[in-house]
């Protein structure tokens, strides 16, 4: 039986780029951007409890129209969004140094095929770095770097307090069998996880509970990482 939505945030439709809300309710209406609003609507996504719940949350904040295209690293079929389209312009405009670690994983989840939606953190506010899309479906994403070695289950720890899915883009090469236990650990301490996404350079490998739970996770796991494209 499919849920029905008992939040303020109405199901919305999909229009041009953007998700528009066809409710004209408080929610339902997409207004101007304030602080205090996309805050309280992260707040409203960690107190839900269904997955209804936490979907229409998320439809409503990336139907905001001050949303706007980082064109300068989005891509024909897939964009980047942000809030702060003029300071990360000023970042990319002056060609020096890293490209800030959170740009690093929205570009490459847009060359796999994804929409990205940067999230600031306002107030200090409990988020995670993205909303992501791919065919209409919107996931909720923290996003973390990591050489591996010791500090990757810690990643994945403060990862998960953030959102039941998170993106490690690797600038290292850890050690397979290492890697691995630590990416089955990570699920076992972390009850609400449900994916990691593992940038292997520009390759994006997912990794499911089901596939960590399953007897042929080390053979899938060993085939996706050593794949050369």
């Amino acid at each position: 039986m499919e849920e029905k939505a008992t939040t303020p945030y109405p199901e919305c439709t999909e229009n041009d780029i953007v998700l528009v809300c066809e409710s004209e309710t408080e929610y339902g209406k997409p207004i101007l951007y304030q602080g205090t609003t996309i805050t309280n609507a992260l707040k409203d996504y960690y107190s839900f409890t269904t997955n209804r719940e936490k979907v229409d949350v998320l439809k409503w904040i990336v139907a905001q129209p001050n949303f706007t295209e980082l064109k300068r690293l989005s891509m024909s079929d897939n964009k980047i969004f942000t809030l702060y389209t003029n300071q990360y312009d000023e970042i990319l405009k002056t060609k020096t140094g890293e490209i800030p670690n959170n740009l690093q994983i929205a570009q490459k989840f847009v060359g796999n095929g994804y929409d990205v939606f940067l999230l600031s953190n306002p107030n200090a506010t409990k988020s995670a770095d993205f909303i992501i899309r791919q065919k209409n479906r919107l996931f909720y994403v923290e996003g973390k770097t990591s050489s591996g070695g010791s500090s990757l289950v810690h990643r994945f720890e403060k990862g998960a307090e953030q959102a039941d899915r998170i993106a490690i883009n690797f600038i290292g090469k850890p050690k397979f069998k290492p890697f691995l236990a630590e990416i089955i650990s990570s699920f076992e301490k972390n009850e609400n996880l449900k994916e990691l996404y593992l940038f292997k350079k520009s390759r994006l490998i997912s990794i499911t509970r089901k596939l960590v739970n399953s007897k042929i996770c080390f053979d899938v796991i060993f085939k996706l990482w050593n794949r050369q494209k």
